[in-house]
């Protein structure tokens, strides 16, 4: 299954984090806020820390 969203683990750092971002339990979870919000999901990272271990990033908005 080829989604292009890219998946890592490791740190994230909220602080330098400068895309669209949030946390969520699960990749599935990801999907559903991207769905649900009309923002295109593009990386996964896998933090595997806390209740909410995902931080899902999003494509940056435009609006012409």
């Amino acid at each position: 299954m080829t989604d292009d969203i890219k998946r890592s683990k490791g740190k994230f750092d909220p602080v330098k984090e400068t895309r669209d971002w949030n946390i969520a339990a699960t990749e599935d979870h990801c999907k559903r806020i991207a769905r649900n919000t009309g923002r295109r999901l593009i990386e996964i990272i896998d933090t595997q820390e806390g209740v909410l271990p995902i931080v899902c990033i999003f494509e940056d908005i435009t609006y012409d």
